[in-house]
């Protein structure tokens, strides 16, 4: 996970909606219990704590590791947040907020979007670091950019239009502190006026179904004999994000120079 290259208001809040997370799960521990492997849960502090323990040969265990799993995995995930903070030298402001985004689609629009829905053979050998399938050179260094920068993503989401008209975008990942759901187009023939013209209209009824670039919609561009390295669509990636949340970030801290660090300086 790449964070060096989103902003502070980024990370802040981030460590926030983790923390909020984590405090409202029980807390898990692996063990033995004569001879039985376990797993102990543990919700409430002092005189409200609660303790509980499943074995392995429960019909509970096996929700219980993925329960495990889920609290290490999102532990794991603050640590390193609360890392880059220290790196940083930032505090978290006890009443930071953000506001309300307002945008088109939002994580729940994104929860329900079916991935890899192209119906359209792929004989291709590339696949992104995700694992998934990929038609171009181009759309692996696009899914492996999201990968590296600790995003979930789908490729190929179905998008159904007005009127009924279904488009597939490459990408397509959520940012959660916001609340937010974006797209990713990658365009590698961005010098052939046939494939300019057919992608005109794919962005024109993008924009008249509220999917607009520079909002929702990413563009990422090659040509014939040229390509962004993986290095380079991060950080486009990263600044687009970065932008999104400091749109939505409450006015009141403007003035708190740790909070607005430039995106420049940050990426």
């Amino acid at each position: 996970m790449v964070l060096t290259t989103f902003c502070n208001t980024y990370i802040i809040a981030e460590c926030v909606l983790l923390k909020s997370i984590l405090n409202s799960m029980p807390r898990y521990r692996t063990g033995q219990h004569r001879g039985i492997q376990v797993i102990r849960e543990y919700s409430g502090t002092g005189k409200n704590r609660i303790e509980k323990e499943i074995q392995s040969n429960s019909k509970d265990f096996e929700q219980a590791r993925k329960n495990l799993e889920l609290y290490e995995q999102l532990s794991k995930t603050l640590n390193e947040y609360e890392y880059e903070l220290k790196k940083r030298n930032l505090t978290i402001p006890a009443d930071f907020r953000l506001k309300n985004s307002g945008s088109v689609y939002d994580t729940s629009a994104w929860e329900l979007l079916e991935s890899c829905s192209n119906s359209y053979e792929n004989k291709n050998n590339y696949r992104d670091d995700y694992g998934y399938n990929v038609k171009s050179r181009g759309e692996m260094i696009v899914g492996s950019a999201l990968k590296s920068l600790g995003l979930e993503a789908k490729y190929e989401p179905k998008l159904i239009l007005k009127g009924g008209r279904k488009k597939t975008p490459d990408y397509s990942f959520p940012v959660r502190i916001i609340d937010r759901c974006f797209f990713v187009e990658f365009m590698g023939k961005a010098d052939d006026e046939g494939y300019i013209d057919y992608n005109h209209g794919k962005l024109e009824e993008y924009m008249r179904n509220g999917i607009l670039p520079m909002r929702d919609l990413i563009l990422i561009t090659g040509t014939e004999n040229w390509m962004p390295s993986q290095e380079e669509v991060m950080r486009t990636i990263a600044y687009f994000i970065n932008n999104a949340v400091l749109s939505v970030y409450g006015t009141k801290y403007e003035n708190y120079s740790s909070l607005t660090k430039s995106l420049r300086s940050a990426s």
